[in-house]
């Protein structure tokens, strides 16, 4: 288990990449079901990964870090914050989980919580957003019972299994995670 954690909660551990996290990362984009809900649509090796997750990592309006498992520590996937807005104080989120196996357990509830806890409590963003197939019914439940709302819907958004997807742009506010912490009080 490493020892660089950088969130922690009950399920979850988030820490900044490690050497080898790239074959958690290309497991990720390669699975069949991952590929599916997320539309990833090109092979990806784990030295190509490499090569991209290094871009991120000097990227500095992004944020990536590996989800591991609190039982063992065991890399699961990866979550970010991409194309940070430090002026207009907002950021996108990014989540996804390699091995099904390891969905429908709260982990990706918990570390939605854990990433927007942190940016609007430590990065002082204002706004958190994403995208999201509608059709992804288990990810549009975790983001909402986060507190993210959807504010509105990209016709055929992206090509993907034969079909035109829909995809909801979802949001929240710094604000409205202030009035959640309040109201479980």
């Amino acid at each position: 288990m490493s020892d660089n954690i950088f969130l922690a909660g009950e399920k979850v551990i988030l820490r900044p990449y490690e050497p080898g996290d790239e074959v958690v990362y290309a497991k990720l984009e390669n699975n069949p079901e991952t590929r599916r809900t997320l539309f990833y649509a090109l092979p990806i090796t784990s030295a190509a990964h490499k090569d991209k997750t290094g871009k991120f990592l000097h990227d500095p309006n992004t944020i990536l870090l590996t989800i591991c498992r609190t039982e063992d520590g065991t890399a699961i996937g990866q979550t970010a914050f991409f194309r940070i807005d430090w002026v207009g104080r907002m950021a996108t989120f990014y989540i996804g989980i390699s091995d099904t196996g390891n969905r429908s357990k709260g982990l990706g509830s918990e570390t939605t919580r854990l990433m927007v806890q942190y940016a609007f409590e430590t990065l002082n963003l204002n706004r958190v957003h994403l995208h999201v197939a509608v059709k992804n019914k288990a990810a549009v439940h975790v983001y909402e019972k986060t507190g993210f709302i959807i504010e509105g819907t990209l016709r055929e958004a992206m090509y993907n299994q034969g079909e035109y997807a829909d995809f909801y742009v979802m949001g929240i506010l710094k604000s409205d995670w202030e009035k959640i912490k309040k109201d479980k009080i």
